[in-house]
């Protein structure tokens, strides 16, 4: 492509989204300025909103078609005469799949159905990423789900003055995914609060998830955050174990995780795991909040004692991971390389950027 691309952004959101991604992404490819975008919300039902999506795909004014996570996530929201329509323009399709841990089957058959050109996993993995390639035989590339809103994100409140030591905010994952971690650490910090004289505000409670701007200000009022690797260790394409589990909790709805765990994922072969930084990582660090995060890879972009302070699974190195906390001069600089690093690896155009470079190769 000689010319700066057109692109048709398909997305999919309501206003007051707790989903930081679902908003951030249409809006910084509207900006960037190595694209000419044009952003329809599948979620806008108004007969204006239809129409001009009808409009525009029939018109065909546009180089490429980009599907974002938000348009099948946790449901296909493409649908109809409109999804009729964009399978068959003959324009190159993105998919920026979403949720790789569940209705794979069904994402699956919808990338082989659009079909797609080229692929964005949320995973670094090589190994997930050729197990696209093989169902596919797309181009796929990895990149982070949520990048950095400099604008947004932002330290207001300097560290010393922000009221909470220690922040969180996770849903409980599903046992299907083969782990508790965000119960785990929830629980610990919960109950060890007092004896380490931390002020914390930690939920589990999907109502106490909070939109785009108010999860800002919830962060710039933590000195750390909490946190975990997001997905899980048994990547699978079919379904198959998510579904098995889901029938036997149907069956014995009394079933701990434990029990689960030893029918469904101690003698799991050949596993291939999908574990990702989550985006609550990348936003804290554009809030120069410092993170307490689980032992993990977090795509190698967060490094343990370099930008984030680890914790083992089990806890034993508790008392050194507050110790490090509560130590300020080494708090500051890791939220200060935390920040470094988010700000010129993970800000919205760098990650588009990547984009570009792929769509590149293929479009």
């Amino acid at each position: 492509m000689n010319k700066r691309p057109r692109l048709l952004v398909l997305c999919a959101f309501d206003q007051g989204s707790t989903f930081s991604y679902h908003t951030a992404w249409p809006r910084h490819f509207e900006r960037y300025p190595g694209f000419a975008t044009t952003i329809i919300n599948l979620r806008d039902q108004s007969m204006t909103a239809r129409a001009k999506a009808m409009l525009t795909v029939t018109a065909g004014n546009f180089d490429v078609i980009v599907l974002l996570h938000s348009v099948f996530s946790n449901a296909q929201l493409l649908d109809g005469i409109l999804l009729e329509m964009v399978q068959r323009s003959s324009r190159p399709k993105v998919f920026f799949i979403g949720n790789e841990y569940k209705l794979m089957p069904e994402k699956m058959a919808f990338a082989e159905a659009l079909p797609v050109t080229l692929l964005v996993s949320q995973s670094s993995s090589e190994d997930v990423q050729r197990l696209y390639r093989e169902r596919l035989h797309c181009a796929v590339v990895g990149i982070p789900n949520t990048g950095l809103d400099a604008e947004l994100f932002v330290a207001r409140t300097p560290s010393g003055q922000r009221p909470i030591d220690l922040g969180y905010r996770a849903d409980d994952a599903p046992s299907y995914i083969g782990h508790t971690e965000r119960r785990d650490i929830a629980e610990f910090f919960l109950a060890a609060a007092d004896r380490y004289g931390l002020r914390v505000d930690i939920s589990m409670d999907p109502k106490s998830r909070l939109p785009e701007g108010e999860w800002a200000a919830f962060l710039d009022r933590c000195k750390g955050q909490l946190g975990a690797e997001a997905g899980g260790d048994y990547f699978e394409l079919d379904d198959r174990t998510r579904d098995a589990v889901l029938a036997y909790e149907a069956e014995h709805p009394g079933a701990t995780f434990d029990e689960i765990h030893e029918n469904f994922f101690a003698n799991y072969p050949n596993r291939v795991p999908i574990r990702i930084m989550s985006g609550r990582q990348v936003e804290a660090a554009g809030t120069r909040t410092a993170q307490v995060l689980f032992e993990g890879r977090y795509d190698d972009y967060f490094l343990p004692d370099v930008h984030y302070i680890p914790l083992r699974k089990d806890f034993s190195n508790a008392d050194d991971a507050i110790r490090k906390f509560k130590d300020v001069s080494f708090r500051n600089e890791l939220t200060e390389r935390a920040y470094t690093m988010a700000i010129e690896q993970l800000a919205y155009d760098a990650l588009i950027g990547r984009f570009a470079a792929a769509l590149s190769s293929v479009a």
